[in-house]
């Protein structure tokens, strides 16, 4: 048989990406797109260099890069962020890359049709060789809920509805799927993903609950809270999921580590030791500084911590050269 029409049993947790970024009891560094402030202002020069920053940070040990879903520039909000789209920035970038892993943190489930979001999947996974890391969120900018025929107060319900439809065309084969917007029969979604599901991980609340999250999902991506403040998310959100390992009989199993990752804007100071400032979103501090936070959210339970250089002051390329001969062999000790 064709294994890109077949549902696998592999586990998602065998999947190079999840194991490369997530492993009990430890804290890997991955990195936000685009690196740099402005470095999609100029599509040719900029992108040459973008990928030849993920590749010497794929080389040093960073474990993913991650990519934002922007559908449209909206005038009000102010931050454009990323400007590419993200399944076809992925699918560049590794054709461009070997190991490192690739997520999305998050796409915006409300505007993805189900089908299409089976496919865009299956196709990153099958062509990355198992490094996609599907980050899922409900979208927040008002002026595109209308712009994509959507209802903001009902973005919720699409929500979970979209997600049931989507791994159902991921799961299953030749098997009817329907929803509100629409049904499948006598026909299938492919590929199939290499293992049985791509890895899908929540960004913020997606507006459910969080017992939701932990039955629905394989992880959960955080915006920067204060250390107590993260402590206490990432025990309640253990607690959810060791609820859920319960019910399905699973505790004790791989099957019950489903990470918790924090995302944080970083601006390395020249001085190693200079304390920490800032806070809102992250911190301009010195690199011992950062190691000692890093290992005090490793203490609390963070697995995953995605740096955001891109309002620093210094070059994202000297703060990037810092965390490959610094910071991540003192988290390996």
């Amino acid at each position: 048989m064709n294994p890109l029409f077949e549902v696998s049993d592999a586990p998602h947790w065998q999947l190079p990406g999840f194991q490369r970024t997530f492993r009990p009891g430890e804290l890997t560094v991955g990195l936000t797109l685009p690196i740099e402030e402005d470095a999609e202002s100029n599509p040719l020069d900029s992108l040459d260099n973008q990928l030849r920053l993920i590749r010497k940070a794929e080389a040093g040990g960073v474990a993913a890069i991650w990519v934002r879903d922007i559908p449209l520039r909206v005038e009000t909000f102010g931050d454009v962020s990323q400007v590419y789209d993200p399944w076809m920035y992925l699918s560049h970038i590794a054709a461009h890359t070997d190991a490192i892993a690739l997520g999305t943190a998050a796409i915006v489930v409300p505007f993805q049709h189900p089908l299409l979001l089976a496919k865009r999947a299956g196709t990153i996974d099958r062509l990355s060789r198992g490094r996609f890391l599907m980050g899922v969120a409900t979208g927040d900018r008002p002026e595109e809920f209308p712009a994509f025929g959507q209802d903001k107060g009902k973005r919720d319900e699409e929500f979970r509805e979209r997600i049931a439809a989507y791994r159902r065309a991921t799961l299953t084969t030749h098997t009817p799927v329907r929803w509100s917007g629409g049904r499948m029969g006598g026909a299938d979604v492919v590929p199939k993903p290499q293992a049985r599901e791509v890895p899908l991980l929540a960004t913020g609340s997606c507006q459910q609950t969080l017992e939701w999250r932990a039955e629905h999902t394989h992880g959960w991506l955080m915006y920067h809270k204060g250390l107590e403040i993260q402590r206490q998310n990432v025990r309640n959100w253990n607690t959810a999921v060791a609820d859920w390992a319960a019910r399905e009989g699973v505790a004790g199993t791989p099957a019950a580590f489903k990470p918790f990752a924090e995302s944080l804007w970083l601006d390395l100071h020249e001085d190693p030791d200079a304390p920490a400032s800032g806070g809102s979103f992250g911190y301009r501090l010195g690199r011992n500084t950062l190691i000692q936070l890093l290992r005090s959210q490793r203490e609390v339970g963070i697995s995953h911590v995605m740096v955001n250089f891109r309002s620093s002051k210094r070059s994202a390329e000297e703060q990037i050269d810092e965390l490959i001969e610094y910071v991540i062999p003192a988290l390996e000790r």
